[in-house]
């Protein structure tokens, strides 16, 4: 497990980007990933357990939410106030955050899927991915360890720089999918 607690590449450094606006500069540094989950407690042990992430900041709540507007636009009722718990969560090794929301007013997503293909034809949040140095050995690892494999090893398109990549999918407890990527 130590092996693929390393194997996991820092998010939150990779690929930062500028932009220039009105001769002023911006600079955007990728932080986290949040998810809505059904069961916070499963969902972060899971996580920890499983990737190697322990907690960075709890929300030990139930902290109530104001109610929101309501949006004809997404199916969940914002018309009356939530209680909310979160966990932002990050591996010691690679820096990576996810962060973990309980909302009570959540409901699941449809999107939830064993196909990664069936899950990319609903628009919104996708996956996130983590870059790892053998994938053979961290799904053969993850796989003994009880953790679904949604989509097996394939071959990745080429990158414009002639990169190649090979990637897997993974989901934890609740059907949210990961990508495990190798670069060669």
């Amino acid at each position: 497990m130590k092996l693929f607690q390393e194997a996991i590449f820092l998010l939150s450094g990779l690929l930062p980007f500028t932009i220039t606006a009105s001769s002023s500069e911006l600079t955007f540094r990728f932080n986290h990933v949040g998810i809505s989950v059904a069961n916070l407690t499963l969902q972060r042990d899971w996580y920890n357990r499983t990737l190697g992430f322990s907690s960075l900041v709890e929300v030990v709540g139930p902290m109530e939410m104001p109610a929101a507007p309501t949006n004809s636009s997404t199916s969940a009722s914002t018309s009356k106030p939530s209680t909310i718990q979160a966990v932002q969560l990050q591996n010691p090794t690679t820096g990576a955050i996810v962060e973990l929301i309980w909302l009570s007013s959540s409901m699941p997503a449809s999107r939830l899927s064993t196909s990664s293909a069936a899950a990319a034809a609903v628009q919104g949040l996708f996956h996130f991915a983590y870059r790892v140095p053998d994938l053979d050995r961290a799904i053969r690892k993850l796989k003994e360890d009880g953790v679904h494999v949604v989509q097996p090893i394939a071959q990745g398109a080429p990158y414009v720089n002639h990169e190649q990549s090979t990637f897997a999918y993974i989901s934890d407890l609740e059907g949210n999918l990961i990508e495990l990527i190798q670069m060669e």
